[in-house]
């Protein structure tokens, strides 16, 4: 599939426009939970609040009984009541089909139908009774009800004198308190965090505070929750329960966390595929790019020779040709050559085949690094010397000699020579230095060529990639040597690097270490 730059564009530019707008909903979304989780937080505090003040003031309302004749009466038959209404175990009706003598025992009446008649009367009797413990707290009721009218205001007054002469809530203790408020924060409004309060007056000004929230004052007036105790005291002066949540919002946040993590590994993982497929088609387009022109490269390299072997199987199909035999053996020579030629391009071919397959086979000889260059020098010299230029060597190495593939190696320096003189000006100048580290010999090869921009420097060595010259053809080459040169530097456990200054000219560095382990 050919794809245009101008689709791979609008491509990139819909689906980052997409991504904005799933990563700003999601922030809406996170936003939003947390302003409710927070109301949520905030209506279940008051919730809270309201049952603690509910039950206190219950609590206040029965102390105020208990502290009073009259309250105390009602209270103990209300007691009373509840016990005749609620007997314990052992104190229910009679069955229809048992009854109970003196001593507790339980007889069956269908056996013992001869005392049916006490059964009967034992339950007249025990409605009886309680019948009347109801009716005499009813007439006690209405004793209290005759004296309302005369001495409810002494009754309200010595209520009033009772309750403020004493502290109910100190009276109630701190330690109450807090365990009210924990016990109802987790049961009414299912919150378990740590909590500061205190009870304060009107003026913001503590009566009553824990020791442990005595640092914490300040916070309490100004940022906690506030609501007032025993709303129905009218005669006292107004307090007010002030609590406050240190970690609120780490707490509600920690509430979140589950949501949180999966959004957040969510995006991540659209964001990190979407990057990963548009690299991958902007790479394939890059490989499209130069498979394009490594076949426009290799055509026109095919057409050249075949040409001229063409063109010399004519001359030599001529019959005159037969009187001239230094011609023949001119055109057979060129034959030969062009020959030579189309086998090292199917060479090149089958040799990046077999790198893509990962089949190429290493030997292990014993073999002199120094021997290698001197000879790669020496076929590789006369193309320097007719441009006018030369090859300088200074092989420093003390030791060159490692365990490796000879052929390979022989390539590999072939190859970065080969590469030096191609690319270097009208008249090049190359340099070649080995020297030693601990464990390995260093080879560097320098030309003062067109050099290679920095851009281009991270893909030299990527297959089939070549770098621009202008001109596609006015140099020869598939890019296909350095991606070859850099996989058996590898395969020897070595590293290939490059510096270059573009138009100045570059240095490439082998480094082989002296022995490996395929």
């Amino acid at each position: 599939m050919n794809l245009k730059k101008s689709f791979i564009s609008a491509l990139i530019i819909t689906i980052t426009i997409s991504l904005v707008g799933l990563f700003g909903i999601q922030v809406y979304w996170i936003k939003n939970s947390i302003e409710l989780r927070d109301a949520q937080f905030r209506r279940s505090v008051k919730v809270s609040l309201a049952e603690v003040n509910r039950l206190l003031a219950y609590e206040e309302k029965l102390e105020r009984l208990r502290q009073h004749e009259y309250g105390r009466e009602i209270i103990l038959q209300f007691d009373s009541l509840r016990t005749v209404l609620h007997p314990s175990s052992g104190q229910n009706v009679p069955a229809q089909n048992t009854r109970q003598n003196v001593n507790g025992k339980k007889v069956d009446a269908r056996q013992d139908t001869q005392n049916g008649a006490d059964h009967e009367k034992q339950i007249d009797e025990y409605f009886k009774e309680e019948q009347d413990a109801i009716q005499s707290v009813i007439q006690k009721s209405m004793r209290l009800e005759e004296y309302q009218s005369e001495e409810i205001a002494r009754l309200f007054l010595d209520i009033s004198m009772t309750h403020r002469g004493s502290n109910f809530l100190g009276t109630y203790g701190v330690n109450k308190i807090d365990s009210l408020l924990k016990t109802t924060l987790k049961e009414v409004g299912g919150i378990s965090a740590d909590f500061e309060f205190g009870i304060f007056d009107m003026y913001d000004i503590p009566q009553m505070i824990p020791a442990r929230s005595e640092a914490y004052t300040s916070d309490l007036v100004s940022e906690g929750y506030k609501a007032r105790l025993l709303p129905e005291d009218y005669i006292n002066p107004s307090t007010y329960l002030h609590l406050w949540f240190p970690s609120q919002d780490s707490y509600l946040l920690k509430t979140l966390w589950p949501l949180l993590i999966s959004s957040g590994l969510f995006l991540i993982t659209i964001v990190l595929t979407f990057a990963y497929t548009i690299r991958t088609i902007v790479r394939q387009k890059k490989v499209s790019d130069i498979k394009n022109d490594f076949i426009n490269n290799i055509t026109h390299e095919l057409k050249t020779p075949i040409s001229t072997i063409s063109l010399a199987c004519e001359a030599l199909e001529d019959p005159s040709m037969s009187a001239a035999p230094q011609k023949v053996s001119k055109f057979v020579k060129m034959i030969k050559d062009e020959n030579k030629r189309l086998g090292v391009l199917v060479e090149s071919v089958l040799r990046s085949a077999v790198l893509d397959r990962s089949e190429m086979g290493m030997s292990h000889d014993s073999i002199n690094l120094h021997e290698i260059i001197e000879m790669a020098i020496r076929n590789i010299e006369l193309q320097a010397n007719r441009r006018g230029g030369k090859i300088e060597k200074s092989l420093g190495a003390t030791t060159a000699d490692i365990i490796g593939d000879k052929i390979h190696l022989t390539n590999v320096v072939f190859n970065l020579l080969d590469n030096a003189v191609k690319y270097s000006g009208e008249t090049p100048k190359i340099k070649v230095r080995t020297y030693n580290t601990d464990s390995s010999i260093v080879v560097e090869i320098s030309d003062n060529g067109i050099g290679i921009k920095k851009e281009d420097q991270k893909r030299i060595f990527e297959k089939l990639f070549r770098v621009p010259t202008g001109n596609i053809h006015n140099i020869k080459g598939f890019g296909l040597g350095l991606s070859y040169v850099k996989a058996i530097v590898e395969k020897h456990h070595g590293a290939v690097t490059v510096q270059s200054e573009f138009g100045k000219g570059s240095t490439f560095t082998i480094q082989l270490p002296f022995n490996y382990e395929l």
